[in-house]
């Protein structure tokens, strides 16, 4: 593979011309790549001047593009250049093919997309570059899902404002501010590996988001969104706020194996957030910190996964949100790793790979494609360790793991102390309340005069010995088992009641707030459920006791009487 760039100049045309006598003579066996300053007078005019060149020296040879923030040239991030570049596919199997969604939308499918990708044999790699809402990304990238995971899928979001649409194109279609451009990268000696690029520090505790649509978020954890940002870090909702929230973005996490980066953009009157993209209702987030070492630590990581899959070429999409932190230092975590590998790539407004099978729409993140043709050479030599020591590292940032620290160690402990708690509260067999959570709960009530009307039912399980002698110790288990799961899932799932393991095969039901005649009636529906549902394991039945608790009596007095009660209904039998 052969990687050429340059900047769009008074000798462009001179220069493709010098490209094009390398490109071999047959069909797609190259592709240009065109980077646009999004904000740059008449950069349609500039942008379409550029096709238009290519297109008269090299008319067979497939060209996209989009609107950047910053356009990768020599191993650094300009703003005011468009970058052209040129891969060119040595391996005669080797191609390339590309199609947009706007130049006939009416022939457009998601579904038919997959299906197509499917048949192509040797596909590898399939890279986007959109200009589509996120919402229309987000339901395509469900569907993209369904190709196999080893096709790497990856991209970038066009960059606008306002004021400067983004846009896309592909070959010789008008530039689309909606669209969205493919490209399939097909070959067997062809090889492409993925790599995201994180390095945010989450601080402090998950927090629940608790109203949300699409990219705007209304309520975490039952509170104005941007409580969050004023109560913890006296972000003010002014003129600079995007700024200084950018320092500070969310980890989203929606699963256990799925997190991601979203920025805060604008406060509403109301206090909800525009965020960057999308943020799930029921998500959990965390504050995060950009923390410079930890930053270049990501980087270098994955600095040495590339240099060991030896690329030709390395496809870098930076985060316009990532680009604006550095503050004029943006081009550390890219300037090293160039001087020893070819690089090319923009700073998008989000980062798109797919990442164990599912597709993921990132910001404040750097994806990077490494690519080669053939088998790989010896790996590259880099010089990673000064990348590191060039960002240097500022007080905050040690303050803010310092805080950090503390703040993971209390959430250990606290976890510690949880289950430390749930164990000495619940049994550990059946997971009820224990007798002295039990004896807490009862005692609580009582002493609260606001609750003058509670009910105790106690009920054990008939002829448990014998279950035990005759089945053996296992089905007394099972038994035992049954009628908790019965218990977690029917009654005490009710509002104002409480259940226990008392001892034994003896159980403890704590009621408050209900009339004599429904604690008796859901008494009666314990026995009958549970003599049903025992059938499944050995048959066996109950015997239930139930009590009021009477005004001005003995804890113990009401305690001794549902046991009396209880072993006068076993004595029936």
């Amino acid at each position: 593979m052969k990687f050429k760039q340059t900047a769009f100049s008074s000798i462009f045309e001179e220069t493709i011309r010098e490209w094009a006598a390398e490109i071999p003579e047959r069909d797609n066996a190259a592709i240009f790549h065109i980077y646009a300053p999004y904000n740059r007078e008449n950069i349609i005019e500039l942008v379409n001047d550029a096709r238009n060149t290519i297109l008269r020296i090299a008319p067979d040879i497939p060209i996209i593009g989009c609107s950047a923030t910053g356009e990768i040239l020599e191993g650094q991030l300009h703003d005011d250049d468009i970058v052209v570049t040129l891969m060119i596919f040595e391996d005669p199997a080797t191609h390339v093919e590309v199609f947009s969604t706007y130049a006939a939308p009416e022939e457009y499918d998601d579904y038919e997309f997959v299906k197509y990708a499917r048949n192509l044999s040797g596909l590898k790699g399939i890279e986007l570059l959109t200009a589509c809402s996120y919402q229309r990304l987000e339901a395509a990238g469900n569907i993209y899902d369904k190709l196999p995971e080893e096709i790497v899928f990856f991209g970038g979001v066009a960059v606008g404002t306002s004021d400067h649409e983004q846009f896309v194109f592909a070959n010789n279609h008008e530039c689309s501010n909606t669209g969205s451009v493919f490209v399939f990268y097909v070959g067997p000696e062809l090889y492409i590996q993925p790599h995201r690029i994180f390095g945010w520090k989450a601080i402090g505790y998950p927090m629940q988001v608790t109203r949300s649509d699409g990219d705007l978020v209304y309520e975490i954890d039952e509170k104005p969104a941007y409580d969050v940002y004023d109560h913890y870090l006296q972000i003010k909702n002014d003129s600079n706020f995007f700024y200084d929230a950018l320092e500070f973005p969310f980890e989203v996490q929606v699963d256990e194996d799925t997190k991601y980066i979203r920025h805060a953009k604008s406060v509403n009157p109301d206090g909800s957030i525009v965020m960057s993209t999308n943020v799930p209702q029921g998500s959990y987030v965390r504050l995060t910190y950009g923390d410079p070492r930890r930053i270049i630590a990501h980087t270098k990581q994955t600095g040495l996964l590339v240099r060991d899959f030896a690329p030709q070429v390395v496809l870098i999409i930076n985060c316009m949100g990532r680009k604006l932190f550095w503050g004029g230092k943006e081009n550390i975590e890219i300037s090293e790793v160039s001087k020893y590998m070819k690089i090319t790539g923009f700073s998008a407004l989000g980062e798109i790979v797919r990442y164990k099978g599912n597709t993921v729409l990132h910001n404040l993140s750097i994806v990077a494609i490494a690519m080669r043709e053939g088998a790989a050479k010896a790996p590259l030599e880099l010089n990673i360790e000064k990348c590191e020591k060039a960002s240097g590292m500022p007080l905050a940032a040690r303050l803010a793991i310092f805080i950090n620290t503390i703040t993971e160690e209390l959430m250990e402990k606290n976890t510690q102390l949880g289950d430390m708690l749930y164990k000495a509260s619940h049994d550990a067999l059946t997971r009820l309340l224990n007798r002295g959570a039990m004896d807490r709960l009862i005692d609580e009530i009582n002493e609260d005069k606001s609750t003058p009307v509670w009910h105790l039912i106690m009920f054990d399980i008939d002829n448990f010995k014998q279950i035990n002698d005759q089945y053996g110790h296992s089905e007394g288990d099972k038994a035992l088992k049954l009628v908790s799961e019965y218990l977690i899932q029917h009654i005490c799932a009710l509002p104002g009641v409480e259940a226990g393991r008392w001892g034994g095969e003896e159980f403890m039901i704590l009621l408050h707030g209900y009339p004599d005649a429904q604690v008796y009636e859901l008494a009666e529906n314990i026995r009958k459920q549970i003599s049903i549902l025992s059938a499944s394991v050995v048959p066996f039945t109950i015997s239930i006791g139930t009590t009021k608790h009477q005004n001005g009596e003995n804890l113990s007095d009401t305690i001794n009487r549902v046991d009396a009660l209880l072993y006068k209904a076993k004595n029936r039998w």
